[in-house]
């Protein structure tokens, strides 16, 4: 077990190193690359070299002899392919067969019932589901929203994210770091175009009567959780999170390495979002960010500067009125300033965070990855989740260097700031404009 164990954070590091590599040019008579809006391998197809394909929906029936990197809305591999996987898009579905490792980055992940994956499995995004008869022979490492996991493993499982739920078996040890239990995950409640269902899946750690972990079990939450018998045969090790103070101690590899599946799986959770309920917002934003690089860095330290000036305005305009009203005896009124002006301090708060961690860096990610593209894959850039996740992929890495990342994550932030700034300006400019009526 020592050994899968070391393992996990190897295999997420050469996966990062594997991605990068895959997005490099390749000789044209080694790779088959296929493109459009929809792409289907058939049945009785059998491709001898690897397969490079982007379109809106994959689907591949017949056989691979190489690996396959596919980009798309909908990906679904129903037959073989007798090398590693790089998949990436908005609903991933397996129910045929991978000879080798498998890497997701996907809103939704789904294992079908004859799903075979002969080493390990690394996914990032909103939901994981294995369905039972799926089999991972490797270690399964998953880092986003939640899991339900009713297939088999045949090493160690690495989870991080807000729920999950073991119905099936896991060879190895099981590591989690989980939410609190006794609501349902967030992420239930949520649906993508082109993917598969969302399972229900409850916040926390949930272990089946009919789950079996083959080694120890160590899962770290606010809350702790009845574990079935016979479900552990090795031992069990619970960490209540209380702080980052009480965090437990992690070997500095795997805790840099999973701060880095976190961090990807949050931004690209929140880019899709963004991408899905406000279109509008992202195209304009990134719209800004290439047509204005210089002016969105100056105007995203602005934006600093006005965020510092309004944490102080909000208080002491609140502390003004509250002054006044109550020298005048307007008791009533003034509790009423007061409480307004606490929910618009923590509006600001909210929405600084957001702008600030989030949107920016979405935003820069996203004209990053098509600049890159751009000049390796131009194809890929009409779909939308082919920059994002590059360039997501890309600026995690930057921005988690030792010494120079905080000056990318300054650049991010103040490039990303200043596109937003901009495009908020230009709206109010635009809606101001007076429409003309005519006679």
């Amino acid at each position: 077990m020592r050994q899968s164990r070391v393992r996990g954070p190897a295999v997420l590091l050469a996966t990062l190193v594997v991605l990068l590599v895959a997005l490099a040019p390749a000789p044209a008579a080694a790779v088959d690359r296929r493109s459009g809006d929809r792409v289907v391998i058939g049945a009785n197809e059998i491709i001898t070299d690897d397969l490079l394909v982007t379109a809106g929906t994959v689907v591949i029936d017949g056989r691979v002899i190489g690996d396959v990197v596919a980009m798309g809305q909908t990906i679904e591999i129903n037959g073989t392919v007798e090398g590693d996987v790089f998949a990436a898009g908005g609903g991933v579905t397996l129910a045929g067969t991978v000879t080798d490792d498998m890497r997701v980055a996907a809103a939704v992940v789904r294992l079908g019932s004859g799903a075979r994956i002969g080493d390990d499995l690394l996914a990032t995004g909103a939901s994981l589901e294995t369905l039972p008869g799926s089999e991972v022979r490797g270690a399964l490492i998953f880092g986003g929203g939640q899991a339900l996991l009713a297939g088999g493993v045949g090493e160690d499982l690495l989870f991080g994210g807000e729920g999950l739920e073991l119905r099936g078996t896991v060879a190895g040890n099981v590591e989690a770091w989980v939410g609190a239990g006794g609501t349902t995950s967030w992420t239930s409640q949520m649906r993508f175009e082109g993917a598969p269902p969302v399972p229900a899946v409850p916040s926390g750690l949930t272990l089946d009567r009919e789950a079996r972990i083959g080694g120890d079990l160590a899962y770290t939450s606010r809350t702790g959780v009845t574990i079935p018998p016979g479900a552990v045969a090795g031992r069990v090790r619970f960490t209540e999170e209380v702080g980052e103070a009480t965090t437990p101690a992690q070997p500095a590899p795997l805790a840099w390495l999973l701060d880095l599946v976190r961090r990807f799986a949050a931004l690209l959770l929140v880019g899709l979002l963004i991408m899905w309920l406000a279109p509008r917002i992202s195209r304009g934003v990134t719209g800004e960010l290439e047509a204005q690089p210089l002016a969105s860095l100056g105007w995203g330290l602005v934006s600093i500067l006005a965020i510092g000036l309004a944490f102080l305005a909000v208080p002491l305009a609140t502390v003004f009125m509250a002054v006044v009203l109550g020298t005048v005896k307007l008791n009533g009124l003034m509790g009423l300033v007061i409480a307004l002006g606490i929910l618009m301090l923590m509006a600001l708060v909210l929405l600084t965070i957001i702008a600030i961690a989030y949107v920016a860096q979405i935003a820069v990610s996203f004209e990053l990855g098509r600049l890159i593209l751009l000049r390796l894959r131009p194809a890929w850039i009409e779909r939308p989740y082919a920059p994002l996740v590059v360039g997501l992929l890309l600026l995690v890495i930057l921005t988690a260097l030792p010494m120079v990342g905080w000056l990318f994550s300054l650049a991010a932030v103040l490039l990303g700031l200043g596109a937003l700034w901009l495009f908020g300006r230009d709206s109010v400019q635009h809606r101001a404009i007076p429409v003309p009526v005519r006679p």
